[in-house]
């Protein structure tokens, strides 16, 4: 089975080695002004926030922006408790924690990530025993985790103790529970039960209220399930059916415009689902530039052109998948 972030991060490696040197400075300057004094990275008000912090911090990892860790240790310090977090930013904290300390490792060897060794990278610091440290300084949030954990045996993000799961949910939880090397019948546990949200198109519906699917949630089902054995043409026919002839995918096959987040996540579910992409390349990689901002960021689509880090980290991921 194929780790979603080691593809991931091979695939922000790759755009790296695209980019110029002037167009990495731009970047690295963009990713910088959204640091926040106390620690952390901004939010869309500004303010600091651990889901933004994730993608900062893998960015700072792949593209060595320079960070002060023991600020940014002391930022996760303030959540450790879990008292005023739900699913997604306790995931957010246990990344944002295994991040910094893969910085600190990767500083502290002086290694030099690229595509050719990223797998030996995390299997050296899984060696070192992170994954054992990871658990128990971050124990409290894993038991938060789990207080979200539906009936059906995923996880629901909106809800403790749902009936059902949501895909975003069960997505964040997997991926988190494959870093963290847990045995393929627990991530099972959760793919199981995906194919209830599954529509008659063969997308994903983020959740049992939902009676259509959407572009991010096909994206996240096609990718925890395409290695079971499954038919899984169908959810790669409604990605490829929300491909436009700009060269984005829409987040619904009712939406009249393509955005970045749609666009990376359609794309990687592709790559990982083993599609050819060849075809998509040229207008895909010239759709994403389009949303390439002068101050060095990216912003989503044209009906919201604030930058971010979240979408300059879809923008280079979406590039890397394409070269």
């Amino acid at each position: 089975m194929k780790n979603c972030n080691q593809e991931i991060l091979k695939a922000l490696l790759k755009a790296k080695d695209l980019l110029s040197d002037e167009a990495l400075r731009e970047i690295r300057s963009f990713v910088s002004s959204q640091k926040c004094d106390s620690g952390g990275f901004k939010d869309r008000a500004g303010k600091p926030d651990l889901y933004y912090s994730v993608f900062a911090y893998t960015l700072a990892f792949v593209y060595d922006i320079e960070l002060d860790i023991e600020k940014e240790f002391k930022f996760l310090e303030s959540f450790q408790d879990g008292s005023v977090l739900d699913l997604v930013h306790a995931v957010c904290y246990i990344r944002s924690y295994l991040l910094l300390q893969v910085i600190q490792q990767k500083r502290k060897f002086g290694f030099k990530p690229d595509v050719r060794n990223v797998d030996g990278f995390f299997g050296k610091i899984l060696m070192k025993g992170l994954i054992k440290k990871v658990k128990k300084d971050c124990s409290v949030l894993f038991e938060l985790i789990e207080t979200y954990k539906s009936k059906d045996g995923a996880y629901n993000h909106n809800k403790k103790q749902a009936e059902q799961a949501t895909v975003y949910a069960s997505f964040l939880v997997w991926t988190l529970f494959q870093d963290l090397n847990e045995e393929e019948s627990v991530l099972n546990r959760i793919t199981n039960q995906l194919y209830t949200l599954k529509c008659d198109d063969a997308s994903f519906a983020n959740d049992s209220a939902s009676k259509t699917g959407v572009t991010s949630a096909t994206a996240a089902g096609l990718i925890m399930t395409s290695n079971q054995n499954h038919n899984f043409d169908g959810s790669m026919f409604y990605l490829k059916q929300n491909y436009t002839s700009r060269g984005g995918f829409k987040a619904a096959s009712d939406l009249p415009i393509a955005d970045l987040l749609s666009t990376s996540t359609g794309l990687l579910a592709l790559y990982m689902a083993g599609e050819n992409l060849q075809n998509l390349s040229e207008k895909s990689i010239d759709f994403i530039n389009l949303h390439w901002d002068e101050s060095g960021g990216f912003f989503g689509s044209i009906a919201d052109m604030t930058c971010d880090v979240e979408y300059t980290y879809y923008a280079l991921l979406g590039i890397g998948i394409l070269i």
